[in-house]
């Protein structure tokens, strides 16, 4: 992508209005070639393979898929393509490993049109969008949180399921989406495990 005038974008989300919407503010720039979008992963794969895309918008959370998938199998069509997930997901352990991943970004729905505008010519240009506190993550000396520990987040979780509490409930406890505590409970899982079979 050597001039924004040609990127191609692909927005994958299931939310038709946060589509459309999305579609009203940028259409008219310049530095888009062409803009498509889709629902689901096996439909935005369908769409990435038809236009060739440089850049895709993605939500992490998809009918079929859930963001580390998705970018997996996106980057099975062209690990070129630049992925920015734009999501209301906000849990730091999911953007390192979408970082992790090859994700070139971590935007949140609630954005402004400038940021998005920039984010976007920022991948063009291959300068990644995380929060700072992720890029900082990995290579801080000064950071509390080891390889396996648990975030406030997850502790929060930990305890409430303890307490015997349903993913819907802990979800509407903490004032988060349900599918958030579903990934939040795997992730939270997987660390157990990991800290039990270290020892």
């Amino acid at each position: 992508m050597s001039n924004f005038s040609e990127i191609k974008l692909v927005h994958i989300d299931d939310h038709q209005l946060f589509v459309q919407g999305v579609s009203a503010l940028i259409d008219n720039e310049t530095f888009l070639d062409s803009h498509a979008s889709a629902g689901s992963l096996a439909e935005g794969l369908e769409v990435c393979m038809s236009l060739k895309p440089d850049l895709v918008l993605l939500d992490y959370f998809l009918p079929d898929a859930n963001g580390l998938k998705s970018i997996s199998e996106i980057q099975k069509i062209n690990p070129e393509i630049k992925i920015l997930l734009l999501t209301m997901e906000d849990s730091l352990e999911i953007m390192e490993e979408c970082r992790l991943a090859g994700a070139f970004g971590f935007l949140s729905k609630s954005l402004t049109k400038k940021d998005l505008v920039t984010a976007i010519k920022n991948a063009s240009a291959g300068i990644q969008s995380f929060p700072q506190v992720v890029n900082q993550k990995p290579s801080g000396t000064n950071s509390t949180e080891t390889p396996g520990s648990l975030s406030k987040r997850e502790k929060e979780i930990a305890i409430l399921a303890d307490e015997g509490l349903t993913d819907s409930q802990i979800a509407e406890k903490l004032n988060l989406s349900e599918l958030t505590v579903k990934t939040q409970h795997r992730i939270l899982i997987q660390k157990m495990k990991s800290k039990t079979s270290a020892h």
